[in-house]
């Protein structure tokens, strides 16, 4: 009868197309001046920029700096690991990555309390170090963010960002 669609291992239905096409008109609008072949390039320049941005307060620039660090990290090993893979997973890993760490953000400053917020921190760490990627056994490297309580963004370079992201959607019983 029908065929079922899926996004990012998430099947499409009627209840989440309108989120998914708000992300499909957000993607047009952001990288209108950007092929869909450098949503990778687009995410690391934007982060650089605001990695470098000393106008920014230090929070912002933390978050940033784990931005392009991951997404480095995501290149470098995709390319050792996997150099036959497409820009194309890149392109979808970066922005699971994007989404991630925005979501965490608008979840932590949602939750007014000190057990709210650590209750959110501990759904995105545990998302994060359990769909591992690459299964990079350099742990020092890997958890370099995860281990460091300066950082927010507590996550393991070593992350399936979308199979991340489609848990924690999953656990906050979000569509």
């Amino acid at each position: 009868m029908y065929q079922q669609l899926y996004i990012f291992d998430e099947k499409l239905t009627f209840g989440n197309m309108k989120r998914v096409l708000f992300v499909l008109a957000f993607i047009g609008f952001t990288f209108t001046s950007v092929s869909a072949q450098n949503v990778y390039s687009e995410i690391k320049r934007l982060s650089e920029a605001v990695a470098n941005d000393q106008t920014k307060d230090i929070e912002t620039r933390k978050i940033a700096t784990f931005k392009v660090d991951e997404l480095n990290y995501m290149a470098a090993k995709s390319a050792e690991l996997m150099p036959d893979s497409s820009m194309r997973m890149l392109d979808y890993q970066a922005y699971a990555m994007y989404e991630y760490v925005n979501l965490f953000l608008d979840k932590l400053t949602k939750a007014e309390k000190k057990t709210d917020k650590d209750e959110v921190k501990e759904i995105f760490k545990v998302a994060s170090i359990n769909n591992s990627r690459f299964n990079d056994m350099d742990k020092e490297l890997v958890l370099a963010y995860y281990s460091n309580p300066n950082y927010i963004t507590q996550f393991s370079l070593d992350t399936d960002w979308v199979k991340a992201l489609r848990d924690v959607k999953e656990s906050l019983g979000i569509e």
